[in-house]
């Protein structure tokens, strides 16, 4: 069954999430009270309303309650986020998540009943601080708050070497689940293949761990 995703907040960060949604699978209801922002979007998700996400009866009649989650991407308005958050708590919304520019305004969002709080700027930012100060490793996603997949060049001291002979989970208690060459990208290395310089390896792990081999 495609899970029914509400978007309350179209800037940049929301509606990037209603078109992933939708690519994703999932029903996606936009909404923001800028026509221009509504408009822009119309065509590329389920169903997009102009509506004022803190107006009460507004939120009661375009049909939250049927929407398995939603996303409060209205963290430059405090007030709004607040205020729809309540709504959709009343309403029923079984799954929120919040948008915050900021930990005090997490924790107010946390308090007053967010499911889970997004930092995208912090987090942005930390992780290219990340790759400029750990050289050539590029932090793909996090999978979890201790766990990430990344990709990193294949080092001089492994050319030549096998995955088997490098011993990558005894030795760095990390996983290679691809590696990425000339020729595309492996999702089932052959462990006795020697590697080549040119390669790039994909690596899951704890980031403690993917930190030390940074």
């Amino acid at each position: 069954m495609r899970k029914s995703i509400a978007v309350l907040g179209l800037g940049k960060f929301g509606s990037s999430i209603a078109r992933n949604l939708m690519k994703g699978g999932a029903e996606v209801l936009a909404v923001d009270k800028n026509e221009d922002l509504v408009r822009e979007i119309a065509e590329e998700v389920t169903c997009a309303v102009c509506a004022d996400v803190s107006d009460q009866e507004v939120m009661n009649s375009i049909g939250l309650e049927e929407m398995d989650a939603l996303v409060i991407a209205t963290a430059e308005h405090l007030d709004a986020s607040v205020m729809a958050l309540m709504i959709a708590k009343e309403i029923g919304v079984p799954y929120i998540l919040a948008k915050a520019d900021g930990k005090l305004k997490g924790e107010i969002l946390t308090r007053v009943g967010a499911d889970e709080i997004v930092y995208p700027e912090e987090e942005m930012g930390a992780r290219i601080a990340n790759n400029l100060l750990g050289g050539r490793m590029t932090d793909l996603f996090d999978l979890s708050a201790d766990t990430s997949i990344v990709k990193i060049p294949v080092q001089k001291s492994w050319v030549g070497k096998s995955l088997a002979e490098i011993d990558f989970r005894g030795k760095y208690h990390i996983n290679v689940i691809a590696i990425e060459s000339n020729r595309g990208v492996d999702g089932a290395p052959n462990p006795i293949e020697p590697l080549k310089k040119e390669d790039n390896l994909i690596l899951i792990g704890k980031k403690d761990y993917l930190e030390k081999l940074r």
